[in-house]
């Protein structure tokens, strides 16, 4: 991420009571989220900076009508027209509008309507290379779409696109340093190459300007004397690194009347910036380079110690100890590594005085197509064991390599060295710790992400080091550790396709070294926490030919959710009962509706048996941290029983005609024997 320029203003258009203001129609009763909706603007490596202005715009009084605002860009064409330029405005994690220059046009509108609510407008834009001075101005005017000339000044802004400087030689520096003269004189100026970690291919130059009127130009050979007069001077400088190691080191000493008015050391080309140490008392210091040769040994790793820009004393890999006299007060400690031909390396460069230790440096140095890195330990480990443990997170790819070793003291431990991501178990002294890494990515421009941790050892371990570090040879990442407390939290990342699409974007939640889940260009991953806190990783890298990208992030506490709504049986006959089940997440409290079930139920999962008196429908509705979840219903069926007939009930027709049949036989059965005993007596006659 770049640096920007940024305003934060509020324009009112209206004036209500304070809780009225800046209500966002997506509002809802909630907690806090932990990270609420925000837009980020990406921008390339020798881009313009963009212009940014943040605004509110407050809702007119009930019952009025809200205002649409027009945003008007002009280009001033001043020293020059610009090729191109964009204007953006979000709120929160989304974009409202956005317009461009049109080909020979100068300006440019947009859009919002009905605005209310907190806005961010930024402004990117190229200058023309062509032009004399590389560089363009302009104004961004926001006022009512009815009268589009009435400004809003809070939230209309003028500024500048400028083509940045790029240093096309890594190995030339230069230096600007503001000298205030009180005591007018003679100034004697001692200056020279260092020789750290190789001599400068160009010994420092100097010039020596008050103002617009040359002093010494250059600054005569070192010492030089110079008489000043009271006032404020300028002091320019320039040297020239090493071409093949691209790092070179030079002091300068300013000294007159009152006493030293400068007294400092430069860095040349890569040369990183010193240590800074600070010596208790005047006495006699070692300096130690050790080469861990991890993974692979570097072909040479040097360190030197000055004061301000005197130079004290050198030491390298292999060396031993270099004994020298430092004063008292600040002292600066630079170091230089070269890797071999195998691969990476790392060492360390510790400063003593005596037996205490007043710096221990552990780096790590990478030959172009890997990277190293030393990673120490804030705190002392207790003596005891312990476990390590690296792993590669696969994100955005997964890593060609990755191996990892425990140090202490200059040396790797017995037994704390592995080739590939695991855990290793290790024994450590009192006393702080260093875990080395090697990581490649899939190609030279490719990136990747590890994590490496310290745990103790048992049944009950603890964590007591961890970190995650990316591994881009572009950059493009970006890392933030957000506290979350216990719950469950949706990480939604958006690719605002502004100006265009990201080449990648993608973003990764971590803890404990575990990673709790992945989101790649635009999308929501649903993650599980306790409370601590949790760190998120975010690589941003702008299309092809692209300078800038905007995408936008929201860490939301997850809506109450009922995963499941059930009942059984759904059919009954009236007056029988049912149960009604249900599971949720993320729910602090649940309400039912329908007789039986009206009022206040069981979160997670539960249950409940209702008598149905009749067809009834059922609801369940749930709340949570991040708002309400969508109400789940279930409707049970209610029938009656078969109806019966008077006395006993309904008789199968077919037992009837038995029954009848019966009957027919023994009627006949009774007329034969009447017959028997009367033979005089007439007998019925029934068909046959």
């Amino acid at each position: 991420m770049q640096p920007r320029s940024t305003g934060c203003r509020t324009a009112l258009l209206a004036i209500l009571p304070a809780a009225a203001l800046l209500l966002s129609a997506a509002a809802r009763a909630q907690t806090s989220d932990p990270l609420p909706p925000e837009t980020v603007l990406v921008t390339g490596s020798g881009a313009p900076a963009a212009t940014e202005e943040s605004f509110s715009i407050a809702a007119v009084a009930s019952g009025s009508t809200q205002p649409d605002l027009l945003v008007t860009f002009t280009d001033l064409q001043a020293p020059a027209a610009l090729s191109a330029a964009s204007v953006v405005v979000t709120q929160g994690a989304t974009i409202v509008g956005t317009t461009s220059l049109a080909a020979q046009a100068t300006t440019a509108t947009l859009v919002l309507p009905a605005a209310v609510g907190q806005y961010t407008l930024r402004v990117i834009g190229t200058p023309n290379a062509t032009a004399a001075i590389p560089a363009g101005s302009f104004t961004v005017c926001v006022a009512p779409k009815a009268t589009p000339t009435a400004c809003i000044a809070d939230a209309s802004v003028a500024g500048s696109v400028a083509t940045q400087s790029t240093t096309a030689d890594p190995t030339v520096s230069t230096l600007a340093e503001t000298l205030t003269v009180a005591i007018g004189g003679s100034y004697t100026f001692t200056y020279g190459d260092d020789q750290f970690p190789v001599a400068l291919k160009v010994p420092p130059t100097l010039a020596l300007f008050q103002g617009s009127a040359a002093i010494a130009v250059p600054v005569p050979a070192s010492p030089a004397t110079i008489t000043l007069n009271p006032g404020t001077y300028t002091l320019l400088g320039f040297a020239q690194a090493d071409p093949t190691l691209k790092a070179g080191l030079y002091g300068i000493t300013i000294a007159g009347p009152p006493g030293v008015l400068l007294n400092s050391a430069y860095p040349v080309g890569l040369l990183g910036p010193a240590s800074p140490v600070n010596n208790p008392s005047a006495q006699s210091l070692g300096l130690t380079v050790k080469d861990f040769a991890f993974p692979a040994a570097l072909a040479s790793a040097t360190a030197v110690v000055t004061s301000g820009g005197t130079l004290l004393g050198t030491a390298t890999a292999g060396g031993g100890a270099s004994m020298f006299t430092a004063p008292m007060g600040a002292l600066q400690v630079w170091s230089n590594g070269v890797a071999g031909t195998t691969g990476p390396g790392t060492y360390e460069v510790d400063l003593t005085a005596s037996s205490a230790s007043l710096l221990q440096l552990d780096l790590g140095i990478g030959n172009g197509s890997s990277f190293a890195y030393a990673l120490t330990t804030p705190n002392a480990l207790a003596a005891a064991s312990y476990q390590a443990t690296g792993n590669d997170f696969q994100f955005p790819s997964a890593l060609t390599s990755l191996q990892f070793a425990v140090a202490q003291n200059g040396a790797i431990l017995a037994g704390a060295k592995a080739s590939a991501p695991g855990t290793v178990n290790f024994t450590a002294a009192a006393g702080p710790a260093v875990l080395l890494v090697a990581a490649t990515p899939v190609s030279s421009t490719g990136s990747g992400l590890f994590d490496v941790n310290i745990q103790t050892s048992g049944s009950a371990a603890q964590l007591v080091f961890d970190q995650v570090q990316p591994v881009s040879a572009s950059g493009g990442f970006t890392s933030q550790l957000v506290p979350l407390q216990a719950g469950s939290y949706d990480v939604t990342l958006t690719d605002l396709d502004f100006p265009t699409q990201f080449a990648t974007l993608a973003l990764i939640g971590s803890s404990n070294g575990a990673s709790l889940g992945k989101v790649y260009g635009s999308g929501t991953s649903t993650i599980t926490a306790t409370s601590g806190n949790y760190q998120f990783t975010l690589i941003a890298i702008p299309a092809s030919a692209q300078q800038y990208g905007l995408y936008g992030l929201q860490i939301a506490n997850s809506p109450a959710t009922i995963t499941s709504f059930a009942a059984s049986p759904a059919t009954v006959t009236v007056g029988a009962s049912t149960t009604l089940s249900w599971t949720t997440t993320n729910a602090t409290a649940c309400t039912g509706t329908g007789t039986g079930f009206a009022g206040s139920q069981a979160m997670g999962s539960g249950s409940a048996s209702v008598m149905v008196a009749a067809t009834t429908t059922y609801t369940l509705t749930c709340t949570g941290p991040g708002g309400s979840s969508n109400p789940q219903s279930v409707t049970v069926t209610a029938t009656t029983a078969p109806a019966k007939s008077g006395g006993g009930g309904s008789i199968d027709m077919a037992l009837l005609g038995l029954l009848g049949a019966l009957g027919l036989v023994r009627s006949r059965s009774m007329n034969a024997c009447n017959a028997l005993k009367d033979p005089n007596k007439s007998v019925s006659r029934y068909p046959a």
